[in-house]
């Protein structure tokens, strides 16, 4: 679609002139956020998601904090970001394969819907899995594959399983066992596989949109791979952070 010009501000304490919001909707409902309806009507759904997206431009784990403040301006990052070419699409996240590298267990959960992410995520993720494969998995076919779990709600925002997780920015990671399966471990146990862990790792850490790992491995943590966290001993949790935004020629 051509690109969103608004004379005037849209969304929360804005002027909301109907062109205008119309026009912010339909680019918001294009790039995945397809639970707002295409009309001309501001309303909390719609300053909801342009918090949503406003903490994902901006590269924060939540939505509801300072810098993300519902309002695009004339002008303004949020605007220039709508009309990136490499704007941030909201997406189930894919459920990987063995010729992948990569499993989604989350996809499998039918009783929790923290299935949704980035499309910055997903293409990340899926690197990772590849490089996992290619460096790891190929001299060790009997590992554990790079396993997805708990990534944001289809909605984004608030999750009360999580402090965090709320815009599509990070996902946790099953940690791998010696008998090539995952989960039900911790980091203390000897059916942990830190050598696959590490690998992981890694092969996450190549990638350009990586920002930090959260494990509770003090061999891990010691090589600088991952930093410690209460609650990080029987998973992991991987984030991003944004790319440089590419704007329109």
């Amino acid at each position: 679609m051509p690109p969103v010009n608004i004379k005037k501000s849209v969304g929360l304490n804005a002027v909301n002139n109907s062109g205008d919001v119309k026009a912010v909707k339909a680019r918001l409902i294009e790039l995945g956020f397809d639970w707002l309806t295409a009309d001309d009507v501001m309303g909390p759904t719609t300053v909801k998601v342009i918090k949503l997206f406003q903490g994902i431009k901006n590269g924060r784990n939540q939505v509801n904090i300072m810098g993300n403040d519902g309002r695009i301006d004339p002008g303004g990052d949020t605007l220039k970001w709508l009309n990136a070419l490499n704007a941030p699409r909201w997406m189930q996240m894919p459920p990987g394969s063995a010729a992948e590298g990569f499993h989604n267990h989350e996809l499998e959960q039918t009783n929790d819907a923290h299935d949704f992410g980035t499309n910055w995520l997903a293409d990340t993720l899926r690197a990772t899995g590849v490089s996992y494969k290619e460096d790891y998995l190929s001299a060790n076919p009997n590992a554990a594959l790079f396993t997805l779990n708990d990534f944001s709600l289809p909605q984004g925002g608030d999750t009360p399983m999580h402090a965090t997780h709320e815009t599509g920015l990070a996902c946790d990671i099953r940690l791998p066992r010696k008998n090539g399966q995952t989960g039900g471990v911790v980091t203390g146990q000897t059916a942990y596989d830190r050598k696959a862990m590490r690998a992981m790792i890694l092969a996450f850490r190549k990638q350009t949109l990586a920002s930090r790992v959260l494990l509770s491995d003090q061999t891990l943590v010691a090589e600088g791979l991952c930093i410690a966290a209460a609650g990080h001993d029987n998973h992991a949790h991987f984030e991003i952070k944004p790319p440089a935004r590419i704007d329109p020629s």
